[in-house]
């Protein structure tokens, strides 16, 4: 110890051995404390080990890593994820995270579960394996009663997943990959804008369907084109019960009037319907000098007709009005 120190100190009263013992002391608690930070840094380390996630986020944060999605033109996103989406998201997404499972993005995917596991790995990939087991197995991925997977289905994850489970990859880099299924969709329906179009008519229709019960049809729910058929009636279904339709003529598309009692007085009707695109006037008392009068009809695509009225005389004139026209026994 300094001789000078040591001197001072006597000066004031305090021996030599006391400041020997605080300076001891004050050693000792400064490598306390510089072990505790150590240990403190060794068991940050471990803990981050086992939070991939947050380790990510870091990373992220401090611009040494991208940020981990998937593109948007990648395998996962045109056919991966989607079978997530139907399948599995359900159950597994933000705001339900069964098994603390989430499976409705790429990111998600990396950090998953209990364990945090990297679903993109193909090696003992637990996703995969659930995914694989019969319907009715207890720890089938979805659940018994829940719909599920296709083969097909199965077939493209592990396919991208023995390629890395990749999020930058494209469908060019998957030949082998069965083409995709091509989707359906339906443009939502305007009911109003059906009722709107039917209502001009509405009482007219409900008033026939009153009387006359299933001989007169909408077309389909959607249109307000109707369908006029006689079967319901029979053969007392004649020239003069045709013209009861006289009101509603303008919406008539389809007219059936098998085996029928009209003749070609109901010329005159059919003539008027200028929406009418299919006829069938087989088995009635219309004769082939009333059958030429329909070429006339600009409107008409199909004309079914007894197959002895069809000479090459009015198949021709048919052919020339673009009008087909079917023989019948």
């Amino acid at each position: 110890m300094d001789k000078h120190l040591e001197q001072n100190m006597s000066a004031q009263g305090k021996p030599a051995e006391h400041l020997s013992y605080q300076a001891t002391s004050y050693i000792t608690v400064k490598r306390y404390f510089f072990g505790v930070l150590i240990l403190s840094l060794i068991w940050g380390v471990l803990f981050l080990k086992g939070k991939p996630e947050w380790l990510q986020v870091a990373a992220e944060s401090l611009h040494l890593t991208p940020v981990l999605k998937a593109q948007t033109d990648s395998f996962y996103e045109q056919r991966i994820d989607p079978i997530f989406e139907q399948y599995c998201a359900a159950c597994h997404n933000d705001n339900k995270q069964k098994g603390k499972l989430r499976l409705d993005s790429f990111r998600q995917l990396n950090f998953s579960g209990k364990s945090e596991t990297n679903l993109t790995v193909a090696e003992n990939n637990l996703l995969l394996e659930r995914m694989s087991l019969p319907a009715e197995h207890r720890l089938a991925m979805p659940p018994y009663g829940r719909e599920r997977h296709s083969d097909t289905d199965l077939a493209l994850i592990k396919l991208w997943l023995d390629k890395g489970g990749s999020g930058q990859l494209t469908e060019v880099d998957f030949p082998e990959a069965p083409p995709k299924a091509k989707k359906i969709s339906f443009e939502p329906i305007d009911w109003q804008a059906i009722e709107k179009a039917r209502a001009p008519l509405a009482q007219e229709v409900q008033h026939l369907q009153q009387e006359y019960g299933f001989s007169l049809q909408y077309q389909a729910r959607t249109s307000a084109d109707l369908i006029l058929n006689s079967f319901v009636i029979g053969n007392r279904f004649n020239d003069q019960l045709l013209t009861e339709f006289a009101s509603v003529k303008s919406k008539l598309v389809e007219v059936n009037l098998y085996q029928s009692a009209i003749s070609d007085l109901s010329m005159r009707f059919l003539l008027t319907c200028q929406q009418l695109k299919e006829l069938n006037i087989a088995g009635t008392k219309i004769s082939a000098e009333g059958l030429i009068q329909l070429v006339s009809l600009a409107s008409l695509e199909k004309v079914l007709v007894d197959k002895t009225l069809i000479t090459p005389s009015v198949q021709a004139k048919f052919e020339q009005a673009s009008i087909t026209l079917v023989g019948v026994k």
